[in-house]
């Protein structure tokens, strides 16, 4: 329901315009009609002239944090949901692990003078992360923790030249592992592509589901985590173990909500 202000603010610009209309067409009828409106209308104008600055910049200033909080609830919202999506998703599969929830806040290329294409991420020791553990997105693997700080910590993201990941892929569970750079007489990848190499001569096909093989203790990566699909396979070039190009699942160039998987130990 409108204010009693904005009824009063209506009133005055309607009667103007009426003053307006009689003024252009019949001159002389305004300056009655003129004087009439003028003491109808002092009393709201007094209303309105109490509206000064510092009153607007007061309401100005609460509907700004109004709208702040607006901004803020739907975030919560948005983490909440993203965080839900995260526990039902197939990263899920390490049970009997527990999944801290981390929002990446830096981000850092490979040129770095530390080196690695890392993202920083706003939990660390306090919280119980500790150095190669597994970090994860909704979509299956993003990373390893690289170093940590008390409240933060370094990821070393899926993709990086240092990186090399033990695998499993297709239905038989072969093993292989995969890495950034490709052997060299390979065809070049894609951006943010991987190379599958084969353990031995077993065969690889397009569409195969690659996830992580895992590691004692889960150092650096815990197993079963999806990692990516073979989108095209090599030509047999003679090259011990056969190779295929990887689409990761994760894009690592837009992480923001991702969990590090605690181990017992942390």
């Amino acid at each position: 329901m409108p204010s009693r202000t904005t009824v009063l603010a209506l009133l005055l610009v309607a009667l103007t315009a009426a003053v307006l209309v009689v003024d252009l067409a019949r001159p002389g009828l305004a300056a009655p009609a003129r004087s009439a409106v003028a003491a109808a209308l002092a009393p709201a104008q007094r209303v309105l002239a109490g509206w000064d600055d510092g009153r607007v910049a007061e309401l100005t200033e609460e509907r700004n944090a109004l709208a702040a909080e607006v901004d803020r609830l739907r975030a919560r919202a948005r983490d909440a949901t993203e965080l839900e999506e995260l526990a039902r998703s197939s990263t899920a599969a390490v049970v009997d692990r527990t999944l801290l929830p981390a929002r990446v806040v830096a981000v850092a290329s490979g040129s770095t003078p530390v080196g690695g294409r890392t993202v920083t991420v706003d939990v660390g020791s306090e919280d119980g992360v500790l150095p190669d553990q597994t970090v994860v997105a909704v979509e299956g693997l993003a990373g390893r923790v690289l170093r940590v700080a008390p409240t933060s910590a370094d990821v070393l993201l899926l993709g990086d030249p240092q990186v090399v990941v033990g695998v499993r892929f297709g239905q038989d569970g072969a093993l292989g592992d995969v890495q950034a750079d490709p052997v060299p007489g390979l065809p070049a990848r894609g951006h943010g592509q991987l190379t599958l190499t084969a353990l031995g001569d077993t065969q690889v096909e397009v569409g195969d589901r690659v996830s992580t093989l895992g590691s004692p203790d889960d150092v650096p990566y815990a197993a079963g985590i999806p990692l990516g699909t073979v989108v095209s396979v090599d030509p047999d070039r003679g090259q011990l173990g056969r190779t295929a190009v990887v689409e990761p699942f994760v894009d690592t160039d837009t992480l923001d909500l991702v969990a590090v998987v605690l181990r017992e130990d942390g």
